[in-house]
């Protein structure tokens, strides 16, 4: 009559979501089972984009709290989706390679490139202005090929989607075609090579940027990468943290926690934490995620070394699980050498924004990241001595071009948060690194840290941690880029150890469950004793020699005592 609930069918029964690629253009519709697991998504999107080394790559997807997630493997997908309203994940690269050029397929490096061009377009590449402009540059060359003066009309950069809308000027756009001018030669596997061994040496490469707080209400950007984790304030990149000298990451609540483990030449190892607030439990809980996968990934020899950690738990809430799902870089990397396959062909796709800005009469066209077994269907005949290698095939080929208007309007996209919003230069020269230098503040940093375990223990006696402003008005006056939370409370910092939280949580757990155990045993004792419900096996209970003899010499005086002081609460 009734259908049960988590019954076959209903496993067997399909889903659609739609994949979103890093060119934008022609999502994806796939259907997929509720029994499904997020590998099985995972793995058939790169087998749709004919990609075989897939580690480097994840699909996200926002939930229904505008709270971004990365698709677990191993847990059902339709589990993790079923939140979210439409259903959309993006392709997205989720472990930058410390060297692009050890990336064995050069169609894995394209999506690399794919990657790393929209991050410098949506501001979280940040750079100096003539490395972004090197890099624009070689995204032309990549596109267009060699500069030619007929086709190449002045003004042609501008059709093309670089830098963030504010910093994208006609200066900069001339300083682009003039070092354009200067890559003939270079085929689009080139140049693209060329990009990402400039981009690899950026301080910004590969960092997804989570917005925190600081212990003075300052605004920043936190970010793990496979160097470590690193802090942006501004324009400027303030804290930078070793994998190396970082011992554990945690979190409780909305405080991301970093135990700092730093011997800097010293006899005696010091130690500190360090702590960022984020605007909710799930963004902080999403971001101990991300730098635990991003620790784990790029430092473990082997994927089966990986710890299952656990953090965030509480006294009414569960603690957070979580283990390196994949393989780790070192077996990816050793994995790739046995791969024997043809070199796959390429579809690259242009970089303008259609109608976004006034277009010269060279029009720059437009073609579909595709993979190998789903070409396009050619427009033209091919001549018989065209050569078919993959470089030379799109270095001078005109791909299809589409317009805006067949875009599907009603799929939403990924909120890109960027690092900075401001149109300042970047300046990297306020950057804290942790070095021996810092050998005389560690002590210090300590001594404060075991006084404010104290006053963490008594906070009657002292105020400061900054209070939560009560108006709206001062909450909401702190700017948050868009993409990111509406509304961002007042947050702070802390650099209490996690140990001392940690002990609070038990002492609650075993005071609580002490209480609640000794009012068990008093209902059940009163019940046995007072009960007179016509049963045997309570007559049984109420008979036996040792329950008459703890009445008669225990429980009878003390409940004649009882009554004896207040005689109403028992009456014989």
């Amino acid at each position: 009559m009734f259908k049960r609930f988590g019954s076959k069918t209903d496993m067997l029964q399909e889903v659609p979501c739609t994949i979103r690629f890093l060119d934008d253009v022609e999502p994806l519709q796939v259907n997929f089972q509720k029994s499904v697991s997020g590998q099985w998504l995972i793995d058939h999107v790169c087998t749709h984009l004919n990609l075989v080394e897939k580690d480097y790559f994840g699909l996200r997807y926002v939930d229904e709290d505008k709270q971004r997630h990365w698709l677990d493997p191993k847990r059902p997908a339709f589990r993790q989706l079923k939140g979210t309203k439409p259903m959309v994940l993006c392709f997205r690269v989720k472990f930058y390679p410390p060297d692009p050029m050890k990336v064995k397929e050069e169609i894995t490096r394209y999506f690399l490139f794919l990657q790393l061009r929209r991050d410098l377009h949506h501001g979280r590449l940040l750079c100096y202005p003539p490395d972004g402009n090197l890099l624009a540059a070689y995204i032309i060359q990549s596109e267009l090929g060699d500069y030619d003066p007929e086709d190449h009309k002045a003004g042609y950069v501008s059709d093309f989607r670089l830098f963030p809308t504010t910093k994208q000027t006609k200066e900069v756009e001339q300083r682009v075609e003039e070092l354009h001018k200067t890559m003939g030669g270079q085929v689009p596997a080139d140049a693209e090579s060329n990009f990402l061994k400039k981009a690899c040496t950026i301080e910004t490469y590969g960092v997804d940027p989570h917005v925190v707080r600081d212990r003075k209400d300052t605004h920043m950007y936190l970010g793990a990468t496979h160097q470590g984790i690193v802090t942006f304030e501004g324009n400027k990149r303030k804290h930078f943290y070793t994998w190396a000298t970082i011992q554990k990451v945690s979190y409780d609540g909305k405080m991301f926690l970093v135990q700092i483990v730093n011997t800097p030449g010293a006899v005696q190892t010091t130690k500190f934490v360090v702590g960022f607030k984020c605007p909710t439990t799930a963004a902080c809980r999403h971001l101990w995620k991300c730098a635990v996968e991003q620790q784990q990934f790029f430092t473990l020899s082997a994927s089966s070394q990986a710890p299952r950690l656990k953090a965030g738990g509480g006294l009414f809430h569960r603690a957070s699980k979580f283990r390196l799902s994949g393989r780790c870089q070192r077996e990816v990397l050793a994995d790739s050498d046995s791969i024997r396959r043809e070199t796959p062909k390429l579809f690259r796709s242009a970089s303008f924004t259609s109608g976004s800005r006034s277009r010269p009469n060279s029009v720059v066209k437009k073609t579909n990241t595709l993979p190998h077994n789903r070409s396009p269907e050619p427009e033209t005949v091919k001549s018989e001595g065209e050569n078919q290698d993959s470089q030379d095939e799109t270095a001078n080929s005109i791909p299809l071009e589409i317009s805006g208007d067949q875009l599907d309007d009603t799929i939403l996209e990924e909120p890109e948060v960027s690092i900075s919003t401001g149109n300042a230069p970047y300046d990297p020269e306020q950057t804290t690194v942790l070095t021996a230098d810092d050998a005389s503040d560690l002590e210090a940093k300590i001594r404060d840290a075991e006084k404010e375990r104290e006053e963490w223990r008594n906070p009657g006696l002292t105020n400061h941690v900054n209070e939560v402003p009560a108006s709206k008005d001062e909450a909401d006056s702190t700017a948050v880029p868009p993409g990111v939370a509406e509304e961002v409370a007042t947050l702070v910092d802390s650099d209490i150890p996690t140990k001392t939280r940690r002990g609070a949580g038990c002492c609650k757990i075993l005071t609580v469950s002490f209480i609640l155990s000794f009012i068990l045993l008093l209902a059940v004792i009163l019940f046995v004793m007072e009960a007179t419900v016509d049963n045997d096996f309570l007559g049984e209970v109420q008979g036996r020699p040792e329950v008459v003899d703890f009445k008669e010499h225990y429980y009878s005086p003390a409940r004649n005592y009882m009554v004896d002081k207040v005689g109403f609460l028992f009456k014989t």
